[in-house]
């Protein structure tokens, strides 16, 4: 489906439209059930679901409106659950369910992100766009929403109206990394979208199509980082001493850090990233402390090769083996500490909260888990992942029930058996094996075995079935 225009309105619909605008604040009914027979028509048509939400605004009033509020965040898990397969499998009758809903309450969370849900599956990003900003009206202290709205003005090719969304939503939320990523990309986009670039068939002329210089010269100096270790010493040279000439240029340093990176320079690559932190921006950029942290995991995870390298050659060395337990336990300890000061700095950031959970998990810290991975659902990117994960941590603790009833949620919202739909699969099969339910239990690795016999065991736990029968 695609996106529908006003201005493209057949003559006599589109004076309908008009009479109903210039009538909504004196007769909103009139403008309602105006506005309601267009959508009914057009449901592409973005303007004309705001003229009808602000006609249904207008007739639930204030009162009502700000009481709903107070309720509008409580959906029951299960129908979130239907609400995502609706979106995915019938979005057009997700729309018109969301609308159904909104009715009878502008603010219902739940209704605003099945439309934003649908809209998107329906490549119909202005309306999710708009369904994010009621969101965001709704529940204001949400970055997820934010994060959502900006995406959704990015891929409605809105660059500008993306921006000014980043833009305000870090005043609230200071150093989030996602909506630090969006505005990078959106810049992009703006710059390609005002220079027109490659319209012409060529861009030599590039300089003329950046106004701004400063950008046009970093892009330039980026083009000529080269990986070689001559040429690197060379450019991490050149970058230092501007660096040393302008200490607050954020940009500058993350460039000396992909040199030393493109070296295999880890060490110098840290040391520049952990002075980049110390500048105006670096303090408040959670990108910079994700990296940070990354590299120091990943100094973790060298040592831990090198010592399961030299212990494989000396299996009976029991101080290696020490040394390497030692080294394991102090990546681990790093990782989770790595993340619950993020989660503590960026409570709003539910990435961040999924990465804690997993870590929580990893630590058989069950309930902490659990807490912290519900919260991550919030998330439209890891909101899968986080049902699967959850799913394991009932498993762990024995709540067999839970795990199905989750697995079997996340199962039903993965449309295509990907590699996360098997492990959801596999591990539902798991949770239906240690609850005693074996019919179960195989009917689901079968679902896996028949599209890939390779996956984990399943060949195995298959023939086994198979020989028990016989």
């Amino acid at each position: 489906m695609s996106k529908f225009h006003l201005k493209d309105l057949d003559p006599r619909l589109l004076k309908q439209y008009q009479a109903a605008d210039q009538a909504v604040k004196t007769n909103p009914q009139y403008a309602l059930e105006i506005a309601q027979g267009l959508l009914n028509r057009h449901p592409e048509c973005v303007e004309i679901r705001r003229l009808l939400r602000r006609a249904q605004r207008l007739l639930q009033g204030a009162e009502s409106r700000g009481l709903s509020k107070l309720f509008s965040g409580v959906t029951s898990f299960a129908s979130l659950v239907g609400s995502s397969k609706l979106a995915q499998n019938d979005p057009k009758k997700a729309m018109e369910s969301a609308e159904n809903m909104l009715a009878k309450n502008v603010s219902d969370a739940g209704a605003n992100r099945m439309l934003a849900s649908a809209a998107e599956n329906l490549g119909l990003f202005d309306t999710a766009a708009f369904a994010y900003e009621e969101l965001c009206l709704i529940e204001p202290k949400s970055v997820a929403n934010r994060i959502s709205l900006a995406n959704a003005m990015l891929r409605d090719a809105n660059p500008a109206g993306c921006l000014a969304t980043i833009d305000k939503a870090l005043k609230d939320f200071p150093g989030n990394g996602d909506l630090q990523e969006l505005a990078r990309r959106a810049s992009v986009a703006q710059t390609m979208e005002h220079g027109k670039w490659g319209a012409s068939g060529s861009n030599a002329d590039y300089r003329s199509l950046i106004k701004d210089t400063a950008e046009a010269q970093r892009l330039e100096q980026q083009s000529r980082l080269v990986t070689d270790a001559a040429s690197a010493e060379e450019n991490i040279t050149r970058l230092s001493a501007q660096i040393e000439a302008d200490p607050e240029n954020i940009n500058l340093y993350r460039d000396l850090v992909k040199l030393h990176l493109s070296v295999n320079d880890n060490e110098n690559a840290l040391a520049v990233l952990r002075r980049a932190r110390t500048t105006t921006l670096g303090k408040s950029d959670a990108t910079l402390e994700k990296q940070e942290s990354e590299l120091v995991l990943s100094g973790l995870a060298d040592k831990i090769r090198a010592l399961e390298t030299r212990l494989a050659a000396a299996p009976a060395n029991a101080p290696l083996r020490t040394q390497l337990d030692e080294a394991r336990r102090a990546e681990s300890e790093h990782r989770l500490g790595v993340f619950r000061g993020l989660v503590e700095r960026y409570p709003n950031d539910y990435n961040y909260r999924f990465e804690f959970g997993v870590q929580l998990l990893a630590h058989n810290r069950v309930d902490d888990a659990v807490r912290e991975l519900q919260l991550a659902q919030r998330s439209p990117k890891h909101r899968q992942s986080a049902m699967l994960y959850i799913g394991r941590a009932f498993s762990s603790g024995r709540k067999y029930d839970l795990a199905v009833e989750t697995l079997t949620a996340a199962k039903a919202e993965i449309p295509v058996l990907n590699d996360l739909k098997k492990d959801v699969i596999y591990e539902l099969g798991l949770a239906y094996e240690k609850g005693g339910r074996s019919k179960e239990a195989i009917d689901e690795y079968k679902s896996i075995y028949m599209a890939d016999s390779g996956f984990r065991d399943v060949a195995k736990k298959i023939n086994d079935y198979y020989e028990k029968k016989h």
